[in-house]
């Protein structure tokens, strides 16, 4: 689909000509939006071509009005987010008379340019099941959509980039969640089903007046209030009652209950002036939790260890006792779960006023409160309090039908409130055990200020568009004490060694002190020129010029002090900017659409070019604000050891961190080159298929890496006043990623709406992924030998959706009965939506003591291959992988296991729903839903525990969702509906 601009509009186009083919100029097209019978003209150009740009969503009529032809009434012409039209009219001689005309078969086509994406239509949104009734769920819809998690908004990779590349904004304006681009709380009503109108998701190739970030654009749009009065009020229930069991079962069977409700009204207060609409929904949710397995110490072992080392006693004794044997003598399996207890709140208002016919405005406001609690790990719970505010104020000014502009202002803020109440002073990593969090407290308030504004020109063949979009970026964050213990054993034969726990030998121990208030200040300024280009009737050309300038964070107050070793020797300047600006992010893109006469105007071949740039996720670029409190990490060594507690005593309480955070100063801006070509056909009855050839490079991606790390030549350190390995991100990543897509879209036409996706693709990279995904390469001296599919490579996505309203009843094909036969054989629908992977990769690693390591860095460590060994078990969730394939490397050298070496469980599922609709009046139906969730009871597993010489390696012990009973990948859930609309 068309991008029509950073705010929210989309377009209507086309050319006027007579019988003969032959263009018509001067003639008076005039555009009429239905719901409210607000109007526009317009006046075919000396190529017979008209535009309409700056359209909202809806649906339109066009009338076309030339002297000494008859008129063309084109009706019912529905205007999708961001869908630009073209909508051709010919003209026949004789009377004034006005004859009403179809579209033109290939009016669904994309004439305009080369974008990958699509819309997510409001009949898809209001029917759909959705499990958890979370919209983006729906995102899964658009073409090279990815679901690597649980089909939520920070699951969900498009085109072989990270979550952090993606862009969301709701009607027009920044809706991301700022500190992270996926909102960091797990909410699920920060944009309600029922106030969202439809989306759009650009995923690659988009023009230059859509950006932002170098990845998937979405963009939602909200409902608004029309001439009538309309409204509905809702409840949907959840009871595990109905539920089918999950493949882990816990001592004590889970219990769900799940109820939303609530409701919404527009309509007019002056009509055909001023339309509201409002909308609240409640969320809540009582979960006694998901059964994951743990792997805790066997009660001996626990003895033994308490024994040796009592100070450890908080840890062991937080751990639940083991009921199943694991292959480890010194551990035990249990089933466990965390009851996890969530309610919403969300509210919606928007009023829209037409002040005359050159003026309009509308002012938008959403709130949501949440209170959640998640399993942090298997027998342990993190409880989040968040709120999500985002507002918008917009002007639309029409100077002549030939020059308008939009003007906008956002607000958009994201509360997150974490709290850690587990009774422990630090986290505890053991090898072979689950690992035990701390007490831990975070606060983070980021938001956001935008302004945006698009003046748009039509001159001839030329819809020129230029315009600029500024943001301020605000973010105050603060965390109390935070530490982690860690004790490594080696692998063996028979189990873990577990020498050095028995001994009291930590690996290492990292303490940072508590975060006060941190207050960090940054702009964005983004500008683009754009030239929409219909060189002829069949040909069309993008060429647009897109500039964005990240400027640096700064902390308010001056209390972050950078840290970088290139530059400054170590710590720079107290008080500066986080990074040197970087000014030459230039993004030209180009795109062309060819739609020839001589195949009838039904099929279209594209062609697209760009490149995008976009920041590191921002929540990795506050490393000089973290610096200043006390942070020290020691590591034990052939000749230090270090234990617990009294190494304690050797960590300092005041001053600069001792274990630095790196982020160079000097870095570039990362960007991805895109390429796409596609045929686009029109099959008729409102269908239209396309296949698309799309290739993505990634340039200067987020890398996580390690510095000041052991010389194997001397045993040092080069900064030997820094105890430990200095955590250092960089932008040296690269990627690459090439898909075959597949598409087909019937648009919903007498009771139908079908459209579906199948991605075959390969994605590769050196473990960095996009914006904020990254890992340390094993070996930090050699990053290019992790290249590799990447972690989000998934070969072969698809996704399907289908509304289907039975034509029986009043007014349908069949049974056109009276009123009471069409209470039992009216108003019947089936709605669907099937969605299915393959396996997401396993990147199967090794615990190692830090001594065992050249360079001391015992991050990202692999075991090696052992040769002529299957890497696959039994394919049971009990032996996904083989262990006799793999062995522990010797002392001073690297594993030679490649990454990403092996592939986990596919995941696909059926959901669907069966509405019955009972007409009470002409415009007031009650409707009763039932809706089945993984219909057929497909086990959905995540991928193996992949820790080489754990107990449970290469063993599933968990599902894909292991958060809650919503999203994807749950077993069979039914949920039931009663709604009244009005």
């Amino acid at each position: 689909m068309s991008a029509s601009g950073q705010i929210d509009r989309s377009e209507i186009n086309g050319t006027v000509t007579d019988a003969s083919g032959a263009v018509i100029q001067g003639a008076t097209i005039v555009l009429t939006e239905e719901s409210t019978g607000h109007s526009r003209t317009a006046v075919s150009g000396t190529k017979g071509t008209y535009v309409f740009p700056a359209l909202s969503v809806g649906r339109f009529t066009i009338v076309v009005h030339m002297d000494g032809f008859t008129d063309a009434r084109i009706a019912d012409l529905d205007v999708n987010s961001g869908n630009t039209r073209t909508i051709n009219a010919v003209l026949r001689a004789g009377t004034t008379q006005v004859v009403s005309v179809e579209a033109d078969r290939g009016a669904n086509l994309d004439k305009d340019n080369a974008t990958l994406g699509g819309t997510v239509e409001s009949v898809q949104i209001a029917r759909l099941p959705l499990n958890g009734r979370n919209i983006s769920t729906l995102e899964l819809l658009a073409p090279g959509a990815i679901d690597t998690g649980t089909g939520q908004q920070a699951s969900i990779h498009f085109v072989g980039q990270g979550i952090d590349d993606n862009n969301f904004r709701l009607d027009g304006v920044d809706a991301s969640g700022i500190y992270r681009q996926a909102v960091k709380s797990a909410l699920r009503l920060q944009f309600s089903t029922e106030a969202v109108a439809e989306f759009k998701v650009d995923s690659a190739g988009y023009t230059a007046d859509t950006g932002g970030s170098a990845g998937a654009q979405v963009s939602l749009i909200s409902k608004r209030g029309t001439n009538q009065f309309h409204g509905a009020v809702f409840e949907y229930l959840r009871n595990s009652f109905f539920d089918a069991q999950g493949p882990f079962k816990a001592k004590n069977p889970q219990t769900f209950r799940l109820n939303q409700f609530g409701g919404n009204v527009g309509g007019p207060i002056w009509r055909g002036r001023t339309y509201f609409f409002a909308n609240y929904e409640g969320f809540r949710q009582s979960l006694s939790g998901v059964p994951q397995i743990a792997t805790v110490p066997t009660q001996a072992f626990r003895q033994r260890v308490l024994a040796a080392q009592p100070a450890l006693a908080p840890w062991f004794n937080a751990y639940p006792i083991g009921t199943t044997p694991a292959s480890d003598p010194n551990a035990a399996l249990v089933t466990y779960n965390v009851p996890s207890p969530s309610q919403e709140n969300s509210g919606v208002m928007r009023i829209d006023h037409r002040f005359n016919e050159h003026d309009s405005m509308y002012g938008r406001y959403n709130i949501d409160d949440g209170s959640s609690v998640s399993a942090l790990n298997v027998f342990q719970g993190v409880t989040v309090n968040s709120r999500i505010q985002n507002f918008v104020l917009e002007e639309l000014h029409i100077f002549s039908p030939t020059l308008l502009n939009e003007f906008e202002f956002g607000f958009n803020r994201n509360t997150y409130l974490q709290a850690q109440n587990t009774g422990l002073p630090y986290n505890i990593s053991i090898t072979g055990f689950t690992p035990a969090a701390e007490n831990y407290s975070k606060a983070q308030i980021p938001q956001s200020f935008s302004l945006n504004d698009t003046l748009t020109k039509v001159i001839g063949q030329h819809t020129l568009k230029m315009g600029v979009d500024l943001r301020r970026v605000m973010i105050n964050e603060g965390n109390s004490v935070d530490g982690t213990l860690t004790y490594v054993g080696a692998s063996t034969p028979t189990g873990i060694d577990y020498t050095n726990l028995l001994n009291g030998r930590l690996d290492s121990i990292l303490v940072t002190a508590a975060l006060t208030t941190r207050g960090l200040r940054k702009n964005q300024y983004m500008g683009y020129f754009q030239d929409q280009w219909k060189m002829t009737s069949e040909l069309t050309i993008n060429m647009g010029l897109r500039y964005n300038f990240f400027a640096p964070f700064h902390e308010k107050s001056g209390n972050a002090v950078p840290f970088d070793i290139p530059m400054c020797g170590g710590y720079c300047t107290p008080g500066g900017d986080f990074n040197l600006p970087d000014y030459l992010n230039l993004d030209p893109r180009v795109g062309l659409a060819y739609s020839p006469n001589a195949l009838k105007g039904s099929t279209v071949l594209r062609a697209g070019f760009g490149i995008y740039h976009g920041e590191t996720q921002l929540g990795d670029e506050d490393s000089p604000a973290v610096n200043t409190e006390p942070s020290t990490k020691l590591t034990s060594s052939n000749t230090t050891v270090y234990t617990y507690p009294s190494a304690l005593a050797l960590i300092p309480t005041t001053g600069l961190a001792t274990t630095p955070r790196s982020m160079l100063l000097k870095r570039p801006i990362s960007y991805t080159t895109q390429w796409t070509a596609s045929i686009q056909q029109s099959l008729g009855h409102e269908t239209t298929a396309t296949v698309t050839y799309l290739g993505v490079k990634g340039t200067h991606l987020f890398r996580r890496s390690y510095t000041n790390l052991i010389n194997p030549a001397t045993g040092t350190r080069p900064l030997p006043q820094y105890p430990s390995a200095i955590d250092t991100k960089i932008n040296a990543g690269m990627s690459i990623f090439h898909a075959l897509q597949f598409s087909m879209t019937r648009r919903y036409h007498n009771g139908i709406f079908v459209s579906g996706n199948y991605m075959w693709s390969h994605a590769l990279d050196d473990n960095s992924v996009g914006a904020g995904e990254a890992n340390s390469p094993q070996n930090v001296a050699i990053p290019s030998a992790d290249y590799a599919s990447s972690s989000n490579d998934v070969r072969h996505t698809l996704t399907a959706s289908i509304v289907y309203e039975l034509p029986l009843g009043i007014g349908k094909r069949y049974m056109n009965t009276s009123r009471w036969a069409d209470l039992a054989v009216g108003g019947w629908s089936i709605d669907n939506l099937l969605i299915g992977r393959a396996g997401l990769p396993i990147d199967v690693q090794i615990s190692r003591a830090s001594s065992a390591l050249p360079d001391g860095n015992n991050a990202s460590q692999r075991p090696n291959r052992v040769p002529g060994q299957p890497i696959y078990g039994n394919g049971g969730i009990n032996g996904w992988l083989n262990p006799a394939a793999f062995s522990a490397p010797a002392n001073g050298q690297w594993g030679n296991l490649g990454r990403n070496i092996a592939t986990g469980p596919t995941l696909w599922q059926d959901d669907t729903a069966v509405e019955k609709a009972f007409r009470l009046t002409e415009r007031n139906a009650l409707t009763f839903r039932a809706e089945a969730f993984n219909l057929l009871n497909r086990s959905q597993y995540a991928n193996p525990s992949s820790s080489f010489g754990t107990a449970t390696f290469g063993k599933i012990t968990s599902p894909v969702n292991s958060s809650g009973l919503v999203g994807t990948g749950t077993p069979r859930v039914f949920e039931f509906a009663l709604r009244l609309n009005y």
